[in-house]
């Protein structure tokens, strides 16, 4: 008779796997090869065959019983080696770049105002005014200043980080190297960007004036990565905006918040001036927006050495600071200085507004092409106030210029603004009118005006509340 045939012991359940008797931690003596049996399967009733389940369906495999089979190793992934990019890219290389605008040098008329709050300049030589845009970091921080070079710009503005996140990664040491390498003279092999013509903006994120604390702490370490990050560039002017009241205390109380994170980061990062931005929307939980509430904050201040103020135009004539002629022009800087100080002023965002003066609406424009006109810009441009710190356009441009790196707008913006500062005062009112039609006709090849839709329906839909953004025509920035 036959010998019966074992049943099999595998059931559906997972049994508890033993120490693998070819394993070297085993002192039991490796058992005798036994002739493979075929275990008898389950069936579920049909007739099909039900495999049964096991811990590892492959401890055969992984000789647990057989100690001559070696388990097979699944094949290995070759590791994909990243390709080095090219540095520094191609189409931003300074080969490329054109010869900086601003050249001959205008000499600006003498002057008996009190000077403005600009660093000390790391160059003996003369230069023009640091005129610039925002450029982007695309690529690493260091691609902002060839970007830059490559708008023949003597000035610049950067985010050290994305604006619209509370945090990112830390920079590579190769990345800061690039960066300061850049800075340097050209003759040291830089593309001669220092410190006084560089201006950050900060992260749009940032409120410092929002009494919450949890809210506070956030804004705070947000605001503190920047200015750290500024310090690690070697950057020295740190931009942002102050904040808003967010309806929840007085303006008072909000300027004392603000101040709190100045002479906090001031202790706990060197070196880096931190800058505050005026606002547009006088009258509203924003803060900034009138020059007594900027001098409010800076009298808070311990390290007044290290605080400083960027006006930006747009924002100005929003508030109700006129700027379209010399004579309201030199009445609201005459203002500024009286409130807050010439001494105070580090830098300047040029910005053209669609909105009328005191619109309360942050609504940017192409330079002369706006509410402002041409000659607010030519005294910003001829006014020996501006020298020496950054003047930054903030103007529209076509939708993703920065990412693809189209600098049109801002390469005209540029020239223009160096043309029209060296016309003289009898010509101006000849050659005005011309300039801006030429100008207008550029632009508009260039960043072709959006067509108005038809006006929307005032009446919210069915069931949607309608929310005081849909009300607004805020652009900010």
């Amino acid at each position: 008779m036959p010998p019966r045939p074992r049943r099999s012991t595998a059931s559906t359940t997972a049994p508890k796997r033993e120490r693998s008797t070819s394993s070297s931690l085993s002192d039991a003596p490796p058992p005798k090869p036994k002739a493979s049996t075929k275990a008898k399967t389950k069936t579920n009733g049909t007739d099909k065959k039900v495999k049964p389940k096991t811990a590892l369906a492959d401890d055969a495999k992984a000789g647990d019983d057989d100690p001559t089979v070696i388990e097979d190793e699944p094949p290995k992934k070759k590791t994909k080696t990243a390709k080095a990019k090219v540095w520094p890219p191609p189409e931003l290389s300074p080969e490329n770049h054109p010869p900086r605008n601003g050249y001959p040098i205008f000499e600006l008329p003498s002057t008996s105002a009190s000077p403005n709050g600009a660093l000390p300049p790391h160059t003996t030589e003369k230069r023009p005014m640091l005129l610039g845009a925002h450029t982007s970091i695309a690529g690493g921080p260091a691609g902002a200043l060839l970007r830059a070079g490559k708008a023949g710009a003597n000035g610049l503005a950067l985010f050290t980080k994305s604006q619209r996140k509370w945090a990112s990664n830390p920079y590579e040491p190769e990345a800061i190297e690039r960066f300061r390498d850049l800075m340097k003279p050209k003759e040291q092999g830089g593309l001669g960007y220092p410190p006084e013509s560089i201006l950050v903006h900060g992260s749009y994120l940032i409120n410092l004036g929002n009494p919450d604390e949890t809210k506070w702490n956030t804004s705070y370490e947000c605001f503190k990565d920047d200015v750290y990050r500024c310090h690690q560039l070697g950057i020295k002017l740190y931009n942002w905006h102050p904040g808003s009241t967010v309806g929840a205390c007085t303006k008072e109380e909000s300027f004392a918040s603000i101040a709190k994170a100045i002479n906090r980061v001031h202790k706990e990062v060197p070196e880096v001036v931190t800058v505050i931005e005026n606002m547009a929307n006088a009258g509203s939980n924003i803060v900034g927006t009138a020059f007594s509430e900027l001098a409010s904050i800076i009298a808070l201040v311990e390290d007044k050495s290290r605080v400083r103020v960027c006006l930006d135009t747009c924002h100005l004539f929003a508030s109700g600071y006129d700027l379209r002629t010399e004579e309201t022009y030199a009445e609201t800087m005459k203002k500024f200085d009286e409130e807050v100080g010439n001494g105070y002023l580090g830098g300047m965002h040029l910005n053209d507004s669609k909105a009328d003066l005191a619109g309360n609406k942050d609504l940017h424009e192409n330079i002369g092409l706006g509410k402002i006109g041409l000659t607010g810009f030519r005294c910003i441009m001829r006014d020996p106030l501006m020298s020496g710190i950054p003047l930054v356009l903030e103007t529209p441009a076509p939708e993703k210029a920065l990412e693809t790196g189209d600098f049109a707008i801002w390469m005209r913006e540029i020239k223009l603004l160096y043309e029209i500062q060296g016309i003289e005062d009898e010509e101006w009112s000849n050659k005005k009118d011309e300039i801006e039609q030429r100008w207008r006709k550029e632009r508009d090849s260039i960043n072709p005006p959006k067509e108005k839709g038809p006006p929307k329906s005032k009446t919210a839909p069915k069931g949607k509340k309608k929310s005081k953004k849909d009300d607004s025509e805020e652009d900010e920035d």
